[in-house]
Formats: C-alpha cells, structure tokens, sequence
C-alpha cells in the first residue's frame, strides 16, 4: 500500500513523524512525493483539484497488471475513502 501527497517531501516527513504513534501509521510507512512536477499522478489518475491545487483523497487498488480494479474518492472534508472495505476487497483477490 503507497500514499501519494502532493505536499513536498519535508512537509510529507513531518505528518508521518508527527503521526507515526498517535495514529499507529505501520511500521514503515511509504508516501511517495506528487509534489513536481505538481500534481502529475494526481492529473493522470483524474483526481487532482485544479482550483484547490491539491489531489482529491482517493483510494486505488490496481493489480499486477496495472488494471485499476477499484476506486474511490472522498471530497467531504475530513472523511477518509473506505480502507476496511478495500483491504477486504483485495483480501478476497488472494
């Protein structure tokens, strides 16, 4: 599992060092920059928010074969797309 930010990578440092514990991050958290060119994976996967200039929180699960086999967007202010329910999907894929 990866997270992608737009933020820049010291900024992306800070929320994981800050969180690590409090949030129970795993063990070794992998978040990976959007930040330059801004937005660029965001913009190819459809989910970044031109006006805001930041990516819509969204949750992809993509297989081996780099076919996106589900997707989901949140754009209410702090709701989370639905991780239970991803891990379970990609659970019933093994």
């Amino acid at each position: 599992m990866l997270e992608i930010s737009c933020d820049s990578v010291p900024v992306q440092l800070a929320w994981v060092t800050a969180n690590f514990e409090q949030h129970e991050v795993s063990n070794s958290p992998l978040v990976l920059s959007d930040f330059w060119p801004h937005g660029e994976v965001s913009r190819t996967y459809g989910v970044f928010n031109e006006e805001r200039g930041m990516s819509i929180r969204s949750l992809f699960i993509i297989d081996t074969s780099r076919t996106i086999i589900h997707s989901e967007e949140s754009t209410q202010r702090g709701v989370l797309p639905d991780i239970e329910c991803a891990v379970a999907l990609v659970a019933s894929l093994e």
